[in-house]
Order: C-alpha cells, then sequence, then structure tokens
C-alpha cells in the first residue's frame, strides 16, 4: 500500500473523531487549544491502537486465508464505509448532544467517544494484514492525521456546527469504499482475472 493510500484510509478512519470532534466543539462558544489537543492525542492513540490490534488478530490468521484477502479487504473496507456513508446520510450522531460539552473532554466521555469511533481501525487493522503494509509507518500514520483531525474538529466545532461533521463521515465512507475497490481490482488484475 502507497503512502497515499494509508493517508486516505487514515483520513477515510478519522471521519468519525472528526464529526464527533465537531459536535463537541459546537456545543461550546469557545475550546481551549490545550483542551482540544488533549482530545486530539486520545483519539489518535486509541485509533493507532486499534489499527495495530486488528493488524496483529489479522496476522495470526493469515496463512489460513491468504487466497481470499482481496474479498476480505473489500468486505471490511466497503462494509465499514458504507456503515459511514448510512450514519451521515441518516444524521446518526455519535454522542449524544448532553456529553459533547468541550470542557469535558479530558475524562472518561472523551475515552468512550475515542473507542467508539475507532471500532472501524480494528477491521482496517485486519485488512492491513492481508495486504502489503508497514504496520508501524500505517499505525504512525492513522494515529497521527487522527490526532490533527480531531484536534481541528474540535476547535472549528464552535464555528461550523454538526452539519459539516455529517459530510466528513460521508466523505470517509466514500474514500474507504474506492480503496477497497482499489485493492480488490489490483489483487484481480495481479491474478489474470480482470
Amino acid at each position: 500500500m502507497s503512502l497515499a493510500s494509508n493517508f486516505l484510509v487514515a483520513v477515510g478512519l478519522s471521519a468519525d473523531a472528526f464529526a464527533v470532534s465537531v459536535a463537541r466543539g459546537a456545543s461550546s462558544q469557545t475550546v481551549k487549544l490545550q483542551t482540544a489537543i488533549r482530545t486530539g492525542c486520545v483519539f489518535g492513540f486509541v485509533e493507532a491502537g486499534m489499527v495495530l490490534l486488528g493488524w496483529l488478530l489479522g496476522s495470526s490468521f493469515a496463512g489460513l486465508i491468504t487466497g481470499v484477502d482481496h474479498w476480505i479487504a473489500l468486505l471490511l473496507l466497503g462494509a465499514v464505509g458504507g456503515h459511514m456513508i448510512h450514519e451521515g446520510l441518516s444524521g446518526a450522531d455519535e454522542a449524544p448532544a448532553s456529553s459533547t460539552s468541550a470542557d469535558n473532554n479530558g475524562g472518561l466521555k472523551t475515552l468512550i467517544a475515542a473507542i467508539g469511533t475507532s471500532i472501524d481501525g480494528l477491521a482496517i487493522g485486519v485488512t492491513f494484514a492481508f495486504i502489503a503494509v508497514h504496520i508501524w509507518t500505517a499505525v504512525a500514520i492513522v494515529g497521527l492525521v487522527s490526532l490533527c483531525i480531531s484536534t481541528t474538529g474540535l476547535l472549528i466545532g464552535p464555528r461550523v456546527g454538526a452539519l459539516l461533521g455529517r459530510r466528513a463521515e460521508i466523505l470517509g465512507g466514500v474514500v474507504l469504499l474506492g480503496i477497497g475497490a482499489s485493492i480488490f481490482y489490483t489483487h484481480m488484475h495481479e491474478a489474470g482475472v480482470l
């Protein structure tokens, strides 16, 4: 997987965290930079950890399913991307409005939101076990992108509200669907099927 594709996956994974961060920021009139960075660090660390955990689980079983790995990548990325698009179109929020106070971002609410938005990272990590990817580079990119995007979402939240967060989730889903299709096509083309 190229660095550009890895970056796009990271952006796609971060869409949920961005949407939550925008919603949290939108519930406040102002957000301190220190609070936004602390929240971004939590989201970035948890997202990167989930990707690594998924990769470890997928690597354990890679020998058993190498022949169908492109199907797994397509299905997992398609399911995650499709779910993100569905949530974005339905307007479902990741966190209830009562728990989006930017002043409470240092505690348990932030950790729960980070875990909830990073479940997709677990599926992506499993996918990474079946394709050519340098896992430490991928984990670092995912963590840093999630940190930056979450921090930005919290900071701009008071200005743009929840509408942009939903659009970001739809875009993230489309990106993941596209990458899944690209992986599938590449594997099938290399096998001489397409």
